[in-house]
C-alpha cells in the first residue's frame, strides 16, 4: 500500500504566488518599520540581496568582535572614577540591552509580516494526494489547509503556524561553541627577553586587547547570537512520534525546500527512517541543484526525480473552457 509524505518549504508557497521571500521581508521592513532595518544593518553591516536570501543563517554571521569591540570603545570604564568598579559592566549591559531589543523588535515584525501575506492563487494549484497523507511543512501560512482542503490532523507545522500563539520557530545554525571559537584572537609572540622596551610593549597591547570590559561585551554579544539559534534537536525530540511512524512511507515529495543547512536534520532524520522510499524533489530553475545531489549522495538515495511544481499543475487548472458558437 503506497504511503505519502509531504515535505513543503517556502517555495511551495512562493509557487502559488505568494510573497514569502525573505527579500519581500526586507522589503516590507523599509515600508512599515525602517527604524528596525536601520538597527539591523547597523549590527550586521552590509546586508544586501544575498544577506537577504539567506536570513536566517545570516542572523549567526554577526561579526561579534568587531560588534563588541565599537560598544566596548564608546563605554571604557573612568579609572580615575570613585565609581570605576560599576563601569566594568555598561559595555556587557549595553551589547545585552541592544541586541535583546534588535531580536525582539525583528521577531514582532517577522510574525506581523507573516500575518498580512497575500492569499495564494487558485491557478497554481498542484495536484497532491491528500487522503492518508501525511505533511511536514515549514511554512507558517495555511495554504495546505484552506486551499487543498487538507486536514489538520494530517499536518506537522514544526516551526508554528498563524494560528498557534506560540512563537514562531526562527533563526540560524551556529552553536555557542562555535561562535566562541570565532572571537579567539591568536596573540602574537611575545618579543625576546633581550629587548625590554619591545616586551613592555608588547605587554601593554595584550593588556589593551583583553580588558575586562570588552571581554564582558564579547561574552554579552555570543550570548545573545547564540540564543537566535533555531531549536532543531529539541523539535525532533518534541516530533519524535511523527518522525517515527514515517517507517511505512513509500513515496516523499518534497516541495519548496531549499536543502540549506539550518533545516537539513529534519529532512536527514527523514532520510534515515524512510529508507525504501521513493522521492520526488522541486528545484527552482537548478537554484538548488548542488544542494540536492549532494542530499541524494549522503543517503545513497537511487530512486528518486527532481522536478519543477509547474509541471504539477492540476490538470484542472490547465482546462481552457470556450464559449460555444
Amino acid at each position: 500500500m503506497e504511503r505519502h509524505l509531504y515535505i513543503i518549504g517556502n517555495g511551495f508557497d512562493l509557487h502559488h504566488g505568494i510573497n514569502s521571500s525573505y527579500r519581500n521581508f526586507r522589503d516590507w521592513l523599509y515600508e512599515n518599520e525602517p527604524t528596525v532595518i536601520q538597527d539591523i544593518e547597523e549590527a550586521y553591516g552590509c546586508c544586501d540581496d544575498e544577506w537577504w536570501s539567506d536570513f536566517e543563517n545570516q542572523l549567526g554571521s554577526l561579526d561579534i568582535l568587531e560588534y563588541a569591540s565599537a560598544v566596548a570603545s564608546e563605554n571604557v570604564p573612568d579609572l580615575m572614577s570613585d565609581h570605576c568598579d560599576r563601569m566594568w559592566n555598561d559595555a556587557q549591559i549595553e551589547v545585552e540591552q541592544s541586541l535583546d531589543g534588535l531580536y525582539s523588535d525583528l521577531r514582532s515584525c517577522f510574525r506581523n509580516w507573516i500575518l498580512q501575506l497575500n492569499s495564494p492563487r487558485e491557478d497554481k494549484k498542484i495536484e497532491l494526494i491528500r487522503e492518508g497523507s501525511r505533511f511536514l511543512t515549514f511554512n507558517y501560512s495555511k495554504t495546505l489547509e484552506n486551499m487543498y482542503g487538507v486536514p489538520s490532523a494530517q499536518i506537522l507545522h514544526i516551526h508554528g503556524c498563524i494560528d498557534d500563539n506560540e512563537e514562531f520557530v526562527l533563526g540560524h545554525c551556529v552553536g555557542e561553541d562555535e561562535l566562541r571559537k570565532m572571537i579567539i584572537v591568536n596573540d602574537p609572540e611575545p618579543p625576546s627577553d633581550d629587548d625590554p622596551e619591545a616586551y613592555e610593549q608588547w605587554r601593554m597591547e595584550m593588556e589593551d586587547n583583553h580588558q575586562l570590559h570588552q571581554q564582558l561585551a564579547e561574552d554579552a554579544a555570543v550570548s545573545g547570537v547564540a540564543s537566535q539559534q533555531k531549536t532543531v534537536k529539541k523539535l525532533l525530540h518534541r516530533y519524535k512520534d511523527f518522525f517515527d511512524s514515517l517507517y511505512d512511507v513509500t513515496h516523499i515529495h518534497v516541495y519548496g525546500m531549499s536543502f540549506s543547512e539550518v533545516d537539513a536534520p529534519y529532512l536527514n532524520m527523514v532520510a534515515q527512517i524512510a529508507r525504501d522510499a521513493e522521492w520526488e524533489i522541486s528545484d527552482y530553475q537548478g537554484y538548488c541543484e548542488m544542494e540536492i545531489t549532494s542530499f541524494i549522495d549522503l543517503h545513497k538515495i537511487t530512486n528518486y526525480k527532481v522536478i519543477e511544481l509547474n509541471t504539477l499543475i492540476s490538470r484542472l487548472q490547465l482546462e481552457i473552457d470556450f464559449p460555444a458558437n
